[in-house]
């Protein structure tokens, strides 16, 4: 089932993002820095087409390194070294990547190839070691008189075939799969309509955990999304779902039943899965994610930032924002909020107290672009 009135909201927000993102221009031209030691940083992109490279220590701008690709979608991914930064750009038809400190573009390539067409909005990842590039895809043959839709693929790159790097694995992938996140033992965690895990090497894809069919007694079937790649630094992948929990199961009604907010989240670290519900359906939020220092502690985020108990299924403490933030992320310690991906300036919150304490000015808007945090060793 559809929540309509979710979906009118959701996009109307992110119209109004992409209409205010006109007229920025970038003051800080690309510098050659060297990342410090035990130090906390943030990478991200901005219009028209910049990476970003934030320092939190200081939350400033420290460098910003211009792609070649036209911004958008905003997917943004880190190498595990943290020294590249491989985005979604071409309107979700180029992968590149660059390295952070130097803006050297050390990767690309395009996933629409001849007539056929690709375009990628959340579907990239690198593996856990860093050699490989993985992608989510949908394509579309052109030919001259109608199009075709073909079925999505998986795809997988050599980082080291550099510039022009092609495929070397591709298979299938079920429709209406979104965000990419690989765990630390390989497996590589697929949103969907469910949850799977796909085996980049065989291209064998199970479903891990059901989403939208979920099949729990007494409930609607979910409505759920995906939408940011955010959390892979902090090992968190999750997805929001809305249901009803109906008042006569036997006779299900959306008049006549409680909205509640749920999550289908992995940890990255570990394998272990969840799906719940963790509160009343009070708020809209686009992003959740649990904090690296408590995984029984979430965060949401949209027009307001609101902390969540998993356990009791409750919420602790809510707090209106300046303004509309599509992301929200945790520092490496989980004692920080990042909250971004929309306009020009990301703001840092206590995760304790969810008090704002900082705010990070940026020279672009970020539009639907993520925000990744890591700390160097």
């Amino acid at each position: 089932m559809l929540n309509k009135e979710i979906i009118k909201k959701g996009l109307g927000l992110l119209s109004l993002s992409v209409v205010l993102s006109s007229g920025f221009s970038t003051n800080l031209n690309a510098a050659n820095v060297k990342l410090e030691s035990n130090h906390n940083y943030l990478v991200t992109e901005t219009r028209p087409n910049n990476i970003v490279l934030a320092d939190l220590e200081t939350n400033k701008v420290i460098n910003e390194c211009k792609t070649d690709e036209t911004f958008s979608p905003g997917g943004i991914v880190l190498s595990p070294d943290y020294k590249v930064a491989y985005i979604l750009g071409g309107y979700g038809e180029e992968i590149a990547g660059y390295e952070i400190e130097t803006c050297k573009k050390v990767f690309h390539t395009s996933l629409t190839q001849g007539n056929i067409r690709a375009k990628s909005l959340f579907g990239l990842a690198v593996n856990e070691d860093g050699t490989k590039v993985y992608a989510i895809y949908n394509r579309t043959e052109m030919l001259n008189d109608r199009y075709k839709v073909l079925p999505p693929h998986f795809s997988v790159y050599n980082v080291a075939d550099g510039l022009d790097a092609k495929p070397v694995k591709s298979f299938e992938m079920p429709r209406q799969t979104t965000v990419v996140s690989t765990g630390k033992d390989g497996k590589v965690y697929v949103v969907g309509t469910d949850l799977y895990e796909v085996n980049p090497t065989t291209g064998d894809i199970k479903v891990a955990k059901k989403i939208v069919k979920w099949g729990k007694e007494g409930y609607s079937d979910l409505d759920s999304a995906a939408n940011y790649i955010i959390g892979q630094q902090t090992g968190d992948l999750t997805a929001l779902y809305a249901t009803i929990k109906y008042d006569d199961p036997k006779n299900p009604s959306e008049d006549a039943g409680t909205w509640y907010w749920g999550i289908t989240s992995v940890d990255l670290n570990t394998g272990e899965i969840i799906q719940q519900n963790i509160s009343e359906y009070e708020t809209l939020m686009f992003t959740a994610i649990r904090s690296p220092k408590d995984s029984n502690i979430l965060y949401g985020v949209l027009n307001d930032l609101t902390k969540f108990d998993l356990k009791e299924q409750k919420v602790l403490k809510r707090v209106v924002t300046d303004h509309t933030y599509y992301s929200v992320v945790p520092s490496m310690d989980g004692d920080k909020l990042y909250l971004g991906s929309c306009l020009d300036d990301i703001a840092v919150y206590d995760a304790n107290t969810l008090e704002k304490i900082g705010k990070i000015q940026l020279s672009g808007d970020m539009g639907s672009a993520a925000l990744q945090v890591f700390k160097t060793k």
